[in-house]
């Protein structure tokens, strides 16, 4: 007695031409003819397991099937059509009865075994009639009597009116009936009754009944021999987006308070700026203040030390008279006695102007050597710097050889006298050189202007991605709001390259079109600036055509930008490339590769651009030519320097060495008197010893002594009298401004005080010690005042801009939180209200938000952990158990080969399995720094899994089928798993009959995955696998490997085979029917008029006798 429960009978009446009960048992072979209705009992077992929506009739028969359907099985379809066209059926109307009987294996304490018969009793009214299907179960064998009317000729089929069998099923038979074909699976498959998945039924039993072989075993496994298990999400989602909302506003809270943080900042800053600015101003109103009063000051003790010094003055003066008058009077005496003696007159006159002749002498000699050494100085600078100019390539004037050679000659006066003329050589050659430097420095200033625009392009380029001003998506930018520039999202196809120079001037201005995400707002960004030369695309306002027409100049692009690939096609979609303006007739809009547009009613020329700046790699090629030419231009300007340097030493050599002036030595005028000026001290030296006696020289010395210190004291007597004679002056100009200053210092006191009343919050201390510091810091008074002005310029300037940004931060915090427009005035000059919010969020509402947000955080990764990673787990243990007994199972010798379940771990899912192995404890080592990453990903993927578990590719992020990859490895009997074949990567290579080996086991795990609800010994349900056209390409000895290994997995076999299959078969069968047709025509017309089918059982034993 089989171990399940298996098909004892097909009950078929009127479906097609069967009207039989069909006894089978066991292995049961459906051999017969083509066409001879095997394939029509498969199909009826099909319907009566899956329902009409998911039957595929005739599958095996007629590859994706025949065309086959219910109404044709039900009213007998001859498929030909009548002479009206439709579909010619054999019963225009009448009733179908399709079902099958299962029988339990015998319990112990049971005489007969339990019986469940279920099927459909179908009703056509007509052709096109909708079918009207009453679905039924009836827990024993169902009689010919149990449907049919008992008045009438046993041998017609005249069924019971749907009511009355209704009626009878439920109260006669102890049946139930079932309008809902979902009811009456659902309750087939229940483990009170059959015991079988049901949705694995529903994709097994079509795909085995088909016998085609497998072209993926590892989607095979996953969609057949595991059971889809994705886990109810729908609570973690909800945790999910409670979670993501609680984060949302703790970031909200987080934005909020760091701009809070940066206008309090920002509001301390211009406080502090404003508090130094004024007091810096009221500092320069103080250090006025006090370099008046260091004037009145200086002033008064100028004029107190101007007094004391004349009062010195004029006793000194008075003390000079008396002595002068003293010494008259002793000249007056001496004067009388040398008067009487010649001799000693003209000996005193003598001496005087021998003293005199010498010391103009001495004063000569001075000036001669100076004058030498002038010469000598000013002949070795003329020789260096004609050295100098000759290197320059400067033409060396006539005369400058020879009036160098005078210069260097003895005779001082002539060579003093040529020297004043070198200064015409000199203003000769510096104007030559002047007119060699005038050149090169305008070419430096060419050549540093274009290094400054250069630095100033790379600059731009490498921070704004572009060289050319763009005023409104710098804007957009700094307000936080997406843009980007057309030019900078498009790039220029490989094979578009020749076009390239064109494509640059075509698109012109184009290239700098704002591409903006929201673009109200950039367009009243675009009002606010006013004249710019950037255009806005409006994306409403383009044409909608998603057409790329190769050929055209928009297929010349590429670009992953939405927005830009519409403005492309909106531009250049329907314009044609052409290689010669004379092609453009052919077309509405073109542009030729000689430069020409059609663009009616224009015709239009354009040059080739000489620089690239399409896209990045524009952009690259830009850089590059602006980095080559910035070299070049470096190097020439450098060289161009050192040029204008070396002019520059040479004039400034002239001017330094003073070759421009002639200005000899003073007194070098008077060097003619030499000669006579020696002659004559020499005469006066005789004279004076011819005469000279002891007591006229003792006369004459006492005389000398008297006079020099007579004349000492009348210059004394003069330098005091004019010094009290400047005193007066100086006392009347000290006194005529004292008043000036007095009021000054007192108006300025008045201001300093005014300033300083206004000045608040500044400490007395605090303005002195910056007095002081100015005093330490700089020399003079207007030096301090400047500094002091400067600086409060400065900490104004810093003032204003720290208010702007200010203004600027809260306007937009005002625009990401209008929330708090009504809490804040961003004009406000105080800045309390946006202090005090910023206390309350870190004094309290922060700390709320992060302990919400860590709530929300532990309640999704609890319901994660309990109701997603579990789940997973557990399904992942099953696999594991299935994978184990299934190989238990098809542990068995097919062919020479043993086929056995392999999984691999999928790697782009280890984080996720490290979850669900570990879980989401963060005490565990998995939680490691190292690892803290790799798992956040994995936590994200699951997040993004849950929030779109509708999606088929975040799906797996789910389902624990694809964490790992799944194979059937097929080894040679006797060898180890090194010899093992992937039937995932050899099933394409391998011929029909080895392909049809792998199939068969992988459809009998299949179909143990179908009826596996429970522990293997309590196991009482369904076991039947159908197959249509089974093992037409095996030879026999697999064929019985097969079936062996479909006994040890413990199924029942119904199966189709074509006849000449059937001597390898027989040996296993346990019931063999053969079927058979008969198909009677109508004699004047030719069409079919009957079909009956029906079956032989066949006896087993005499055809194995006769076989063999």
């Amino acid at each position: 007695m089989p171990a399940r429960v298996h098909l004892s009978r097909i009950l078929a009446i009127n479906w097609y031409g069967y009207r039989r009960f069909i006894d089978v048992s066991g292995l049961s072979l459906i051999t017969g003819a083509n066409g001879s209705g095997k394939s029509v009992l498969l199909d009826l077992i099909q319907f009566v397991m899956l329902g009409e929506s998911l039957s595929r009739f005739n599958k095996a028969a007629a590859g994706a099937g025949s065309g086959r359907s219910l109404r044709g099985y039900c009213l007998c379809d001859t498929n030909t059509q009548g002479n009206d066209g439709q579909e010619r059926y054999l019963r225009p109307s009448g009733v179908t009865l399709a079902g099958l009987e299962f029988v339990w294996p015998l319990a112990k304490d049971e005489d007969t075994p339990r019986r469940e018969t279920w099927g459909a009793r179908i009703e056509f009214e007509g052709p096109t009639a909708k079918a009207r299907t009453l679905w039924f179960t009836v827990p024993n064998r169902l009689e010919r009597e149990d449907f049919l009317s008992a008045e009438l000729d046993p041998d017609a089929v005249a069924f019971m009116s749907e009511e009355e069998f209704r009626v009878h099923v439920k109260r006669d038979l102890g049946g139930e009936v079932f309008d809902r074909q979902a009811s009456y699976l659902d309750e087939m498959g229940s483990r009170s009754h059959l015991g079988f998945d049901r949705v694995q039924m529903n994709k097994t039993l079509p795909n085995s009944m088909a016998f085609q072989p497998v072209e993926s075993f590892e989607k095979f496994i996953r969609d057949y021999l595991l059971e889809p298990g994705l886990p109810d999400v729908k609570a973690v989602r909800a945790s999910v987006d409670a979670h993501r909302r609680a984060q949302e506003r703790l970031e909200k809270m987080h934005d909020q308070h760091a701009r809070l943080c940066r206008i309090s900042e920002r509001h301390h800053e211009y406080v502090t700026a404003r508090r130094e600015a004024r007091l810096h101003a009221h500092l320069r109103i103080a250090l006025g203040h006090e370099q008046k009063l260091e004037n009145l000051t200086s002033r008064q003790s100028d004029l107190e030390t101007l007094r004391y010094q004349n009062a010195e003055s004029r006793t000194a003066h008075e003390e000079a008279l008396a002595e002068r008058n003293e010494l008259d009077s002793q000249l007056a005496k001496i004067r009388l006695v040398a008067g009487n003696d010649l001799q000693i007159t003209r000996l005193a006159e003598d001496r005087s102007r021998r003293d005199d002749v010498a010391r103009e002498l001495d004063s000569l000699r001075e000036t001669e050597k100076s004058a030498r050494q002038f010469l000598h100085d000013r002949t070795q600078y003329w020789k260096q710097w004609l050295r100098l100019a000759k290197d320059f390539g400067l033409e060396e004037p006539e005369p400058a050889g020879d009036w160098l050679r005078q210069m260097q000659g003895a005779d001082e006066s002539l060579a003093l006298d040529t020297a004043a003329k070198m200064p015409r050589i000199y203003q000769a050659m510096v104007n030559d050189a002047r007119d060699r430097l005038r050149p090169i420095e305008e070419e430096i200033k060419v050549l540093e202007g274009r290094e400054s625009r250069l630095r100033r392009e790379l600059d731009d380029l490498d921070h704004k991605g572009s060289a050319a001003p763009s005023p409104l998506l710098d804007a957009l930018k700094s307000r936080g709001q997406r843009a980007d520039a057309f030019g900078r999202v498009i790039e220029v196809k490989a094979e578009a390259e020749p076009w390239w120079p064109l494509l640059e001037s075509l698109l012109g201005n184009k290239r700098s079109a704002v591409l903006a995400e929201d673009f109200k707002a950039a367009w009243e960004q675009a009002k606010r600036l006013g004249h710019m030369d950037e255009p806005l695309v409006h994306p409403e306002e383009i044409s909608k055509s998603d057409n790329n027409k190769p050929g055209t100049v928009a297929a010349f692009f590429e670009t992953e930008h939405t927005l830009a690939k519409a403005y492309l096609q909106h531009h250049f979609g329907d314009m044609m490339a052409v290689e010669k303006a004379g092609q453009l007739d052919s077309h509405a809009r073109g542009f030729s590769k000689d430069g020409w547009l059609k663009d009616p009613p224009h015709r239009q020329h354009f040059q080739p651009a000489k620089e690239f700046t399409i896209g990045e790699e524009g952009l690259r090629r830009l850089r590059t030519m602006r980095q080559d030419e910035l070299v070049e231009i470096t190097e020439t300007l450098s060289h161009q320097k050192r040029l204008r340097e070396d002019w520059r030493t040479f004039l400034h050599r002239g001017e330094t060495w003073a070759l421009d002036k002639a200005d000899a030595p003073a007194g070098s005028s008077r060097l003619r008197d030499l000669p006579r000026l020696r002659k004559e001290l020499a005469q006066l030296e005789e004279t004076i010893r011819l005469l000279a006696t002891p007591e006229r020289e003792a006369t004459v010395e006492k005389l000398r002594v008297l006079e020099k210190t007579f004349q000492g004291v009348i210059e004394r007597i003069g330098r005091l009298a004019g010094n009290m004679e400047k005193f007066n002056q100086q006392e009347r100009v000290l006194q005529d401004g004292m008043a000036a200053l007095l009021e000054d210092e007192a108006a300025s006191l008045t201001q300093r005080q005014t300033s300083r009343e206004a000045l608040e919050g500044v400490r007395d201390s605090e303005i002195s010690e910056l007095i002081a510091a100015a005093r330490t810091q700089f020399p003079k008074w207007q030096q301090r005042l400047d500094a002091s002005s400067e600086m409060a310029r400065i900490r104004e300037y810093d003032s204003d801009k720290a208010r702007r940004e200010r203004d600027i931060e809260r306007n937009a915090l005002a625009e990401k939180h209008p929330e708090t427009g009504e809490a804040f005035d961003p004009g406000d000059d105080e800045n309390s209200r946006y202090d005090a919010r910023r206390t309350e969020l870190e004094t309290h509402e922060l700390e709320r938000y992060m302990a919400e947000a860590e709530d929300a955080r532990k309640e999704w990764e609890d319901r994660l952990q309990h109701q997603v990673l579990d789940v997973l787990k557990e399904k992942l243990d099953e696999a594991e158990r299935t994978k184990r007994e299934l190989n238990r199972a098809m542990d068995h010798d097919i062919g020479g080969w043993r086929y056995q379940l392999s999984m691999k771990q999928d790697r782009s899912h280890s984080a996720i399995w490290a979850l669900v192995e570990k879980g989401l404890n963060p005490g565990l080592e998995l939680f490691a720094a190292s690892a803290r990453e790799e798992i956040d990903k994995a936590k994200a993927a699951l997040m993004a899994a849950i929030e779109n578990a509708e999606d088929p590719r975040q799906q797996r992020a789910l389902d624990y089928r694809y964490y790992h990859h799944w194979d059937i490895q097929a080894t040679p009997t006797g060898k180890g798993e090194g010899a093992a074949i992937s039937l995932n990567r050899n099933a394409k290579k391998q011929s029909g009959g080895e392909n049809q080996a792998p199939f068969f086991v992988a459809m009998l795990a299949a179909f143990q995955r179908v009826y596996d609800l429970g522990p293997r010994e309590s196991r009482k349900n369904l076991g039947i696998v159908i197959m249509d056209e089974a093992f037409s390409k095996l030879s026999g000895d697999r064929i019985d490997a097969c079936l062996d290994l479909a006994r040890n997995f413990g199924l029942q076999l119904i199966m189709a085979f074509p006849e000449d299959r059937l001597p390898t078969m027989i040996q296993h069968a346990e019931t063999v029917v053969q079927c058979r047709v008969e198909r009677t025509y109508d004699d004047k017309n030719g069409q079919i008029s009957n079909i009956t089918n029906w079956v032989v059982k066949v006896d087993r034993d005499k055809l194995v006798e006769a076989l063999s």
